[in-house]
């Protein structure tokens, strides 16, 4: 150090050995005197913790002589093991370097500041303990610093006057250890508990025996858990001599358990193996006894340790399945079981031979694909619609035998259900009738007419319908043919089940018998679909007469169970000889002019003409086209931009679908959805604009553009399965955040299936894709679904947004429905907006956002981007 200008340098004496050698430099005591604080025999300059000193005036209460002292000072100072000296109040007074690395220690801290905070009120109270007595005391804790688990060992002598030396060892290593000891103990624990549980609960018993070596089997000792020494029928369940198990064992069963027995002493091999017992009180059971474990001790004994089950369920219905197959084999009749696809696993060898097939062509297909001759294949369509709902049906067909002779067979089938009422399997019955002519009258009734409804089906009405057209050529008469469908019958299928379904059909077609003559003709084609003959009619108006009275008839009512129901129908017209004079041309007709009634808003009936015949074709030619368009990316977007009403900057864009047909040029979605959704297009179509809008924001945001993207979602592909793996590829490949993207659907596809629909939109929010109501207010709107739904964006139907300040009734609405949407936390937003005025009354009553031609019509992605704002 520097004094008064002059440089001091340390004076170091050298201590000597007895002998006279020079040893270690000792500092010199002069220089001591005058060391700084932080001296190792000088604390803090307060003569009271000179704790080291070894001039001090008291010699009893010295801790180190002058000989000692510089011997601690080299075991304090450069101990691996860290150490400290500390007050009573946790003051670190002198720490070594190993306790600065252990503890994370940077000037002049407080032992308190170097302990986790939740540590310190524990560790004040050791240091009291340890202060008040003279044994060594242990403490263990966390560093704040460091993290590290420490162990503090310390003592205090009468020589310290109320300092600490303390002791501290870094034992982070030894407790990991020890927690993941103690939880590997804990899991085995666990397992033991659960593994005794699963025993106790068990069918399953446990066994051990003990034997000596050499030692004759007599001499063979049983011990038996609980539900072993059950099974047996055992008073007591230890120590159970050889000759008293042996005697619970049927004789027929005693020769092989010896055999195992011997086998496992003598060749420790394990056995299993199944017995018969006969239990005390006259009961008999099968035993499934098991042999695992074989040990031999230093002493010679021998143990054998099992387990044993109860089988005797197992091996009565193993018994009757050996007798059910027997039955199976050699039945006279016919039999197939076909599993719950109607695939036929297992036939017997007189179905084949009344079939005329092999087993090798029956297996795998379904009963409906054995006719060959003229079994007709909407007979076992039908069947099985019937048979569904009532477990058990019989209809009669004819099948070809291998000698190609045709043959009237009686079928019966029944439906086996689990007991969740799921079907399992089918099983059907195959009876010749031919020696019968009762129940070939019968057999032939059954082939021609529908099994529901008892109409007669597609065989007896062609039949009909060729005598019919035959009859009006010859006397010069019309006649119609009428094609019917119910109008959203598979609502109520899906909603209230098939059963009350077919109860409906079945009140349909006796409304539809007591609506026409008797000579006229009613069949029902399968599903909801329903054929009318009128045979002998003068003029056209007599079949709207009809028609008109089908249509009252249908609209009344229906009481069904508990249900009270409408339904209406959708009927096409074709008249002989103007729309036809063949059977197929007169019900295609019919067919096209009814699905003409129904895209004219259902609940209508239309006579065919031959424009309908130029909208078939280029309704045919557009699904083709548009085939086409997916290959051939004929298809495009354009977006229309989404502003905020308060900032006026656009917040995301709406994508708009449009095709680029190569002959009509630039298709809006109106012009061509109706087909791509009748035809399944729809969701390839779907697929691509989610895809495309996707890549297109990814663009934007690359760009410096992050705004979200709006996309409309059909209600049919809200079906799709794979709509969320779609969207999630979609999202990942352009690396779009969830929320950049927005699912628009409507209200009507929610209605079509709540429940499923409101799951996949559960799991679309909590993926972070946005949700909005499109058209809210167009319909039956329910505040119910918006709280059940994970709606976050209404978008008010533009019916009412061109209703804004013209003073009609809509004037108000959408004022309404922004209130509504505020009381329900949910942002509001506008289409359709055209006009100043409009925007501006949106603000007024608080709409977010807005868009329509006052901003801008649908763009290509390219013209969007001068309508960014910086964000």
């Amino acid at each position: 150090m520097r004094k008064g200008g002059n440089h001091v340098k340390p004076v170091n004496r050298l201590s000597r050995s007895g002998n006279g050698e020079e040893t270690h430099p000792v500092p010199d005591s002069s220089h001591e005197t005058g060391s700084s604080g932080d001296d190792l025999f000088r604390t803090n300059g307060n003569p009271d913790n000179d704790l080291f000193a070894t001039d001090h005036n008291d010699r009893d209460n010295r801790l180190f002589s002058p000989d000692s002292r510089l011997d601690y000072r080299c075991f304090f100072t450069d101990n691996p093991i860290a150490q400290l000296i500390a007050d009573r109040h946790g003051n670190i007074l002198k720490n070594n370097s190993a306790a600065t690395d252990l503890l994370g220690l940077s000037g002049k801290n407080a032992l308190m500041d170097s302990l986790r905070e939740s540590d310190r009120p524990a560790f004040l109270m050791f240091l009291a303990l340890l202060e008040s007595s003279r044994s060594l005391k242990v403490w263990t804790g966390i560093t704040e610093k460091t993290g590290k688990t420490i162990r503090v060992k310390g003592f205090s002598t009468g020589k310290m006057r109320g300092s600490l030396h303390l002791t501290i060892e870094d034992i982070t290593t030894e407790e990991n250890h020890r927690k993941r000891l103690e939880n590997r103990i804990g899991t085995l624990e666990k397992d033991r508990y659960f593994c005794q549980l699963a025993i106790e609960r068990s069918n399953i018993g446990l066994w051990r025996a003990t034997i000596a070596r050499d030692a004759s089997m007599e001499t063979l000792r049983f011990h038996f858990s609980d539900k072993s020494g059950d099974l047996f029928g055992f008073v007591t369940f230890a120590d159970i001599p050889f000759p008293l198990f042996i005697n619970t064992v049927h004789p027929e069963s005693a020769g092989k358990i010896r055999t195992a027995l011997n086998s496992a002493i003598n060749g420790k091999t394990g056995f299993d193996i199944e017995i018969r017992i006969d239990k005390p009180n006259g009961d008999f059971a099968w035993i499934n006894l098991k042999c695992y474990l074989i040990e031999e001790n230093a002493s010679g004994e021998i143990g054998l340790t099992g387990i044993a089950a109860d089988i005797t369920s197992y091996k009565t219905t193993e018994k009757a399945l050996a007798i059910a197959s027997n039955l199976f084999e050699n039945n006279r009749d016919g039999i197939f079981i076909a599993d719950q696809d109607r695939r036929i696993t297992v036939v017997n060898p007189p179905f084949t031979r009344m079939t005329g097939l092999t087993q090798e062509k029956i297996m795998g297909n379904k009963p409906w694909y054995l006719q060959t001759g003229i079994a007709d294949s909407t007979c076992y369509s039908q069947l099985c619609d019937v048979i569904v709902c009532s477990d058990h049906e019989e209809m009669a067909t004819f099948e070809k035998n291998r000698q190609e002779k045709i043959a009237p067979t009686h079928l019966t089938i029944k439906i086996v259900r689990d007991m969740d009422e799921r079907i399992i399997s089918y099983i059907g019955i195959l009876l010749d009738i031919s020696q019968n002519d009762f129940l070939e009258d019968h057999a032939r009734y059954m082939i021609e007419h529908d099994f529901l409804t008892g109409l007669p089906n597609r065989i007896l009405l062609l039949d009909r319908l060729g005598q019919t057209l035959m009859a009006a050529e010859r006397n010069r008469r019309k006649a119609a043919v009428m094609f019917l469908d119910l109008d959203r019958f598979k609502h109520i299928n899906d909603t209230l089940g098939h059963a009350v379904g077919d109860r409906l059909l079945q009140q349909v077609a006796q409304r539809l018998t007591q609506c026409v003559r008797k000579n006229d003709t009613v069949s029902r084609q399968g599903g909801d679909e329903f054929v009318i003959l009128l045979n002998d009619i003068g003029h056209a108006d007599d079949v709207a007469t009809v028609v008109n009275n089908i249509m009252h008839s249908l609209s009344q009512n229906y009481q069904i169970e508990n249900y009270e129901m409408s339904i209406t129908p959708s009927i096409g017209i074709a008249l002989y000889p103007e729309d036809g004079t063949d059977i197929d041309t007169l019900l295609k007709n019919a067919d096209t002019a009814m699905y003409h009634a129904k895209e004219n808003g259902r609940n209508a009936y239309q006579f065919f003409n031959a424009e309908m015949n130029l909208h078939l074709v280029e309704r045919t030619r557009l699904e083709n086209d548009l085939r086409a368009a997916l290959e051939n990316d004929g298809f495009f977007l354009e977006y229309q931009p989404i502003i905020d009403t308060k900032s006026g900057h656009m917040t995301g864009v709406e994508a708009f679908l449009r095709w680029k047909h190569p002959e009509f040029g630039i298709l809006m979605p109106s012009r061509f959805l109706g087909v791509a959704e009748d035809t399944g297009l729809i969701s390839p179509i779907g697929e691509w604009v989610i895809r495309s809008a996707c890549k297109q924001a990814g663009k934007w945001h690359h760009d410096g553009h992050p705004k979200t993207v709006s996309v409309n979602l059909s209600p049919i592909q809200l079906k799709q399965k794979n709509l969320l793996p779609i969207i999630r590829n979609a999202l990942k490949e352009n690396g779009l955040a969830p929320g950049a993207l927005e699912l628009q659907i409507t209200e009507g596809s929610i209605m079509e299936n709540i429940r499923t629909v409101t799951d996949l939109l559960h799991e679309l929010r909590d993926m972070g894709v946005k949700i909005v109501l499109d058209n809210f207010g167009n319909g039956c709107s329910s505040i119910s679904h918006l709280k059940k739904a994970p709606i976050e964006k209404i978008k008010i139907d533009p019916v009412f947004i061109h209703a804004l300040g013209t003073g009609s009734e809509d004037a108000d609405v959408a004022g309404a429905i922004v209130a509504m949407a505020k009381n329900l936390r949910l942002k509001v937003s506008a289409g359709g907006v055209e006009t100043d005025g409009q925007a501006l009354l949106l603000k007024k009553i608080g709409c977010d956002e807005y868009q329509g031609y006052l901003v801008s019509p649908s763009l290509p992605a390219g013209e969007i981007s001068h309508f960014c704002a910086p964000d």
